[in-house]
């Protein structure tokens, strides 16, 4: 690997290196202090909408004492390459095949969100070409309320909705309920709903198969075994702290720290918390239990912390009624009440899909939801955000946030 050693933010914009492996394209840039760098390099992952520029500060933060590789596997990043029949497996075996084809020491990966998945499978199935693994958003995909917002996401574009579409992802993203303790600003916030309202053609289709490929991605049938830390942000909603803690307790070597003040962008959101765990894990030095913006979770905590994610109260009116698209209005009283969901009683008949329901309650826009699961004790189900307006009235019911109830989500 011969490393570029003139790095500077604004090289992240320029065309980067490709490496065809058979018919696939791997596009990367590679810096280090030394154009031939024999240490274990930093591999960067990104997520959905970001890019290299994304990694700008890391790189900077990383490259006094690491090698430091941004990768964009096929549909990922700026790489527009498109590849609906390959598995996430398959996509994490092409790290593994980059790192062979360049002849590179193990690897240490840093993972965020969708990023965070290829890197976990990349350490499980190829452990002798990773040295140490950091993950950020990760989770084994299968909470269900998770599962059944991508799938509405999905459909939404599929519609051409693209509008509605952005509203529900950026509050995935952002957890707007916590916008003051995250710190995020009015304008990066508006900024990153025009990125995903503004969505190219090809931009959707690269979304709609990374989505589906973690919609059917099985679950992880072996973690990995060298050294992982996982950070969750205390206040991410679409990857929930309690997933990280036990993706962490399935690892053979993992730490997980709760990054505070964080939600699901906690790289960007609390960067000098996140970077100041950065370079002691992959140096590896002991972590603090404390740092400066996170607390490291202890072994016992992994198994044993709190899953319900927002308080589900009573709320103060609890008659409403409960309407389907295509016909069909019942009674209902609503038991608990949450920004992201609730639970309702009523008489009804069996739920048959998800779609075209919408609940009206009194002094509340008709609020578009989800049924996640119908049994003796009700029916719960998830609010998609999808109509700004309902969302909006819906957030201002629950400011401030109070404590958390003691029960566990459903």
């Amino acid at each position: 690997m011969h490393y570029r050693t003139d790095y500077c933010a604004a090289q992240l914009n320029e065309a980067p290196q490709v490496l065809h492996i058979g018919d696939l394209r791997l596009h990367y840039q590679a810096y280090a202090c030394r154009s031939h760098d024999t240490r274990p390099p930093v591999l960067l992952l990104g997520g959905a909408f970001q890019s290299f520029r994304s990694f700008a500060a890391e790189v900077s933060e990383l490259l006094g004492e690491h090698p430091v590789i941004l990768l964009d596997l096929p549909s990922q990043g700026g790489n527009l390459q498109l590849v609906p029949d390959l598995s996430l497996e398959q996509l994490a075996d092409l790290i593994a095949a980059f790192a062979e084809e360049l002849n590179l020491p193990p690897l240490m990966p840093i993972g965020l969100s969708y990023g965070s998945a290829l890197a976990a499978l990349f350490a499980a199935r190829h452990p002798e070409r990773c040295a140490r693994v950091l993950l950020a958003g990760i989770t084994a995909f299968g909470r269900p309320g998770a599962r059944l917002l991508l799938q509405e996401g999905l459909a939404l574009l599929a519609e051409g909705r693209c509008e509605a579409f952005a509203h529900g992802a950026l509050t995935g993203l952002l957890n707007p309920l916590r916008l003051e303790q995250t710190g995020v600003a009015p304008v990066f916030r508006k900024a990153l709903l025009r990125q995903i309202q503004r969505l190219s053609a090809a931009d959707i289709e690269r979304y709609r198969q990374n989505s589906q490929r973690l919609l059917d991605f099985q679950g992880f049938h072996a973690h990995p075994s060298c050294p992982t830390l996982v950070l969750a942000g205390e206040y991410d909603h679409f990857t929930q702290p309690w997933e990280h803690a036990h993706f962490a307790a399935a690892c053979a070597q993992a730490s997980c720290a709760l990054i505070h003040n964080a939600d699901h962008l906690a790289q960007f959101e609390q960067r000098d918390a996140c970077a100041s765990l950065y370079n002691p894990f992959l140096r590896g030095d002991a972590l603090p239990s404390r740092s400066p913006g996170s607390s490291l979770l202890s072994n016992p905590q992994l198994l044993h912390l709190e899953k319900r994610h927002e308080p589900r109260l009573p709320p103060s009116q609890r008659q409403a009624r409960l309407q389907h698209a295509e016909g069909g209005e019942w009674a209902v009283e609503i038991s608990e009440l949450g920004f992201f969901g609730g639970l309702l009683q009523a008489d009804l008949p069996a739920i048959r899909g998800t779609r075209g329901w919408q609940l009206r309650c009194k002094d509340l826009p008709a609020q578009p939801l989800l049924p996640l699961r119908q049994d003796q004790n009700g029916l719960a189900f998830v609010f998609p955000h999808s109509d700004q307006q309902a969302s909006k009235a819906l957030e201002s019911q629950f400011q401030p946030q109070q404590a958390l109830p003691t029960a566990a989500c459903a």
